[in-house]
């Protein structure tokens, strides 16, 4: 019975369904066909074939970079305070907004879509730059233009910190020997254009122009070069080895190969950075706690102002505060005083003068 009940019930629901199908009125006619879409293979391959030899190279090259290898990425991601430098998609949010920082973004490692507009067009002009502007450094909020360098010079600035009168540092937590303030890291661009270290009168003048700061194209100009013989360096590695600057043909639009090769006063600059920082670490102004690494080298960038004991330090005299940040821009700019010859070495030389007061 049950069996019969459930067959008439399927018979039911078969014909009412028959009933609104036999409602439908006759198919309308066929509709225009849509615009023909372009070609995937052409468009891609812009970019994606192995006739890109340039840009094939331009990832070839980019692989090498030290942005490329994520170590900034891997610190700070998630963190949106820190994602306008240190991500790739919190770096192309902050352009955006015209900002120094991300509002919502810090997810993504820095790759080809933080600094140009890629995949917007799927042609040559997704390489536009975000950011070509000009703009206000962080910390002392002059205005600042390197041409197609903007783009770097955005995230390597100093951060942004307020000295207070007298002047007072804090340990960056509880206990630590050390407090973060200070330029941070990549404040290339403040020392290219001597904007934030504070010149100490000395014996050694302090030049009025940098000739590194009025490049045609900024950073670009030297970080993007090229060796005929290494396509490993410069280009979209940014690198400049040692090795291979006499060859550099962006270097050697303004200097002859035996001067770049003998490098002379970069030389004597490390000497002299490395007699300025055992100084600072003698009288107790300088800890280096974390820059010695787990494989036991030095890393210059844990380099900090001390805080002994964890405690906070209140100076009385600014000069004291000067020459550490000073010493702290020279180290962490890491290029031996080549991006401001004359400047570093004013700064190296006034600041060693004072400590040895």
């Amino acid at each position: 019975m049950k069996k019969l009940t459930l067959l008439m019930c399927t018979l039911a629901l078969v014909g009412i369904s028959s009933l609104f199908m036999s409602c439908e009125g006759p198919a309308g006619p066929a509709g225009a066909n849509g615009t023909n879409g372009q070609n995937g293979n052409a468009t891609c391959g812009v970019c994606h074939s192995d006739n890109a030899t340039s840009v094939n190279l331009k990832f070839a090259q980019y692989d090498l970079s030290q942005h490329n290898k994520g170590i900034i990425y891997e610190e700070e991601a998630g963190r949106v305070q820190c994602g306008g430098c240190h991500t790739g998609d919190g770096f192309a949010e902050a352009a955006a907004l015209g900002q120094d920082d991300a509002v919502t973004h810090a997810t993504s490692k820095i790759d080809c879509r933080a600094c140009h507009t890629i995949h917007k067009n799927y042609d040559t002009t997704d390489f536009t730059l975000r950011i070509t502007a000009g703009f206000a450094l962080r910390q002392t909020g002059v205005a600042i233009d390197q041409n197609k360098g903007n783009l770097c010079a955005k995230c390597h600035q100093a951060r942004s910190y307020v000295r207070t009168v007298p002047d007072t540092v804090k340990a960056s937590g509880s206990g630590s020997p050390y407090s973060r303030f200070g330029p941070h890291y990549g404040v290339v661009a403040n020392v290219v254009t001597m904007n934030g270290p504070v010149q100490i009168t000395g014996s050694t003048a302090y030049p009025t122009s940098n000739p590194h700061a009025s490049l045609p194209k900024g950073c670009v100009s030297c970080h993007m070069g090229s060796d005929p013989a290494n396509p490993a360096v410069g280009g979209h590695t940014f690198l400049m080895p040692t090795a291979n600057l006499s060859v550099m043909t962006s270097c050697q639009t303004c200097h002859d190969a035996t001067t770049i090769k003998n490098a002379v006063n970069a030389a004597q600059n490390a000497k002299d950075i490395a007699t300025y920082r055992r100084l600072l670490i003698d009288k107790g102004m300088l800890d280096t706690t974390s820059a010695v690494l787990s494989d036991g080298t030095y890393q210059v960038l844990g380099e900090y102002f001390a805080t002994p004991g964890g405690k906070t330090r209140v100076f009385t005299n600014p000069k004291d505060v000067d020459v550490v940040l000073n010493y702290l821009y020279i180290a962490k700019d890491r290029s031996r005083g080549i991006h401001n010859p004359k400047y570093v070495q004013a700064l190296i030389k006034n600041g060693l003068e004072y400590l040895n007061q």
